[in-house]
């Protein structure tokens, strides 16, 4: 049994085919009798199934509780993830629901798997480290990740002054451990360029257009196909994002980056990348600016990497570049073409050059050769003026 999908039931048609539902009755002890059961999409993916149903179950447990007090604190990490998750003020509910789903709830499920019932008042070092080391062992990212939202809950518990809390967060507060490497692959423009004719070719030139405007622009994927989550208010999901109206006739793109709020505008002419996609790919004259050829809406995150996959393969382009890497390449060419870490960080809307660093995959060769050449050039100036 899956338990990342809480309250789930499937139900094949006469064809064979199945049906997804998510049952309140199965998902939240003392659901009320009066609940049906909720179909969801039947194009739906097994990880927007997933998310679907820790929303809708999440959601449910709220109103349930509601109805009485508060989950109880036990003294146990299960329990305060219990309350960090219901408690409105903790971080939980500021941050988006892309990094909720993406981050957050897959280390709070490793959490509650492996160490939920740990006693959080006799916790120590020996205990985090050791932990750390068998998270490890399934993947250092998921090791980082839950390290990561354990500081967070028991920072929580601490501001809350729920037992044992504050003792162990200090504790883990002077620990440090090892953080997975950093990548160090940016795609190309040889690359991009085949994944947008490769995208025409194979009849969804939706992903080469957004490639290329990633590529050229060094705008986030979220800011280009837009984001589904559910409203503040609770209910089904929404889709909010560029459209149309984003773009002037001479398209010049404007939009606001859902990481920090800068305003940036881009103009696609002006970009060869987004020149050739827009060859095969249509920007619709009302609604989103991309598309799902699959299904005529905007792109859930998940559909659209699954099918970013298909068409880097058949480009040829390396297994290990992903679609996050565009934005990586459009930064490193940037500090090669130019030799300005300041002028990468502005087109990346970076709010320091210390992240643009990050991004910046190129070992420096290139750069420190313009700069010997622009040393070498001042060198010969200066001594042409004092002859």
């Amino acid at each position: 049994m899956r338990t990342d999908r809480p309250g789930y039931q499937c139900r094949p048609k006469k064809d064979g085919t199945p049906v997804h539902y998510w049952n309140p009755h199965r998902a939240v002890k003392g659901a009320s009798k009066s609940l049906s059961l909720i179909r969801l999409p039947d194009e739906s993916t097994n990880e927007q199934i997933a998310a679907e149903c820790q929303r809708l179950t999440n959601q449910l447990r709220a109103e349930v509780r509601k109805a009485g007090a508060e989950p109880a604190f036990d003294g146990s990490i299960r329990s305060l993830i219990e309350r960090y998750r219901y408690d409105k003020t903790s971080s939980w509910h500021s941050v988006k629901h892309s990094t909720r789903i993406r981050d957050y709830e897959p280390s709070l499920r490793v959490l509650t798997k492996t160490v939920g019932d740990r006693d959080i008042n006799v916790l120590r070092g020996s205990d985090f480290n050791r932990w750390f080391s068998q998270w490890r062992k399934k993947g250092h990212r998921r090791a980082s990740g839950a390290m990561k939202l354990l500081r967070i809950i028991l920072s929580y518990g601490a501001g809350e002054r729920l037992r044992g809390c504050k003792q162990a967060r200090d504790i883990l507060s002077d620990m440090r451990f090892e953080l997975p490497a950093s990548r160090d692959v940016a795609m190309t423009y040889d690359q991009c360029l085949a994944i947008v004719k490769m995208s025409a070719e194979l009849n969804c030139p939706s992903i080469g257009f957004v490639e290329a405007l990633k590529f050229e622009s060094a705008l986030r994927r979220i800011d280009v196909i837009g984001e589904w989550a559910p409203p503040e208010e609770g209910g089904a999901f929404r889709w909010r994002g560029p459209t149309a109206q984003s773009l002037s006739k001479d398209l010049i793109l404007k939009l606001k980056t859902s990481k920090n709020g800068a305003e940036v505008a881009r103009d696609l002419y002006a970009m060869p990348l987004v020149v050739e996609a827009l060859k095969s790919y249509t920007i619709p004259e009302i609604g989103p600016i991309v598309i799902d050829e699959d299904h005529g809406k905007p792109y859930w995150e998940n559909r659209y990497t699954e099918k970013f996959r298909k068409v880097r393969d058949k480009a040829g382009v390396p297994a290990n570049v992903w679609s996050m890497d565009s934005r990586a390449g459009a930064v490193s060419e940037t500090v090669e073409a130019t030799g300005s870490l300041a002028l990468a960080s502005e087109l990346a809307t970076h709010s320091t050059t210390k992240m643009t660093k990050k991004y910046s995959r190129g070992d420096g060769l290139e750069t420190s050769r313009r700069i010997a050449e622009a040393r070498k050039a001042n060198r010969l100036s200066a001594t042409a003026v004092k002859q």
